[in-house]
């Protein structure tokens, strides 16, 4: 399926999200009309969505700005204006948690608008901001972390652990040193 396209929705001029049949504005219609999809010239109906997968989108000036993420780690974390990649993050770097850096980002060409992605990661999911010239537009509401321009993952103020880091880490150690010091009791004793 081809970006830009014309959305699938009667009367509609706007082009289509990247891997959809339709428009931002009609994006909730996408089950109705979902035999307009086409692979091969054969209909088929969209695969359901996993459940590690995360996106966030805004419309900002007429372009649709989408961000996706996956939790499993199976693919970095990506930029998309119009449908087009613009910034994602390193393969080998889905290891260090993000902590409200900017991980993303990009330049409109046209308007010289700095579009930026901060993530922060809490217990079971990640948080996206999306950005545009330090101004949130869409996205989640989180803390943003001190770093104000883009960040290497790999960053040492990025792989900092945190106080809960630090306790939980302490009690998983803890755990694994008492069990194996009850092991070595039962094998040093008779």
């Amino acid at each position: 399926m081809a970006v830009g396209g014309p959305c699938s929705i009667e009367g509609c001029e706007r082009p289509r999200m990247y891997n959809s049949p339709v428009c931002y504005n009609h994006k909730a219609n996408a089950e109705d009309v979902w035999w307009d999809i086409e692979r091969d010239g054969v209909s088929v109906k969209p695969r359901s969505r996993n459940l590690f997968s995360q996106e966030w989108s805004v419309e900002y000036e007429g372009r649709e700005i989408r961000v996706t993420n996956q939790l499993d780690g199976s693919e970095s974390a990506k930029l998309y204006i119009d449908g087009e990649l613009r910034d994602e993050i390193e393969e080998d770097s889905v290891l260090p948690i993000p902590r409200g850096e900017i991980w993303l980002s990009t330049e409109l060409a046209d308007t010289g608008d700095t579009v930026d992605v901060r993530f922060k990661a809490y217990m079971f999911t990640v948080k996206a901001k999306i950005l545009v010239n330090n101004e949130q537009i869409g996205g989640d509401s989180f803390e943003n972390s001190s770093i104000n321009e883009r960040v290497d993952p790999f960053h040492p103020e990025v792989l900092k652990h945190g106080l809960l880091t630090k306790v939980l880490g302490g009690i998983l150690i803890y755990a694994i040193m008492s069990v194996f010091g009850i092991f070595l009791l039962g094998i040093l004793l008779p």
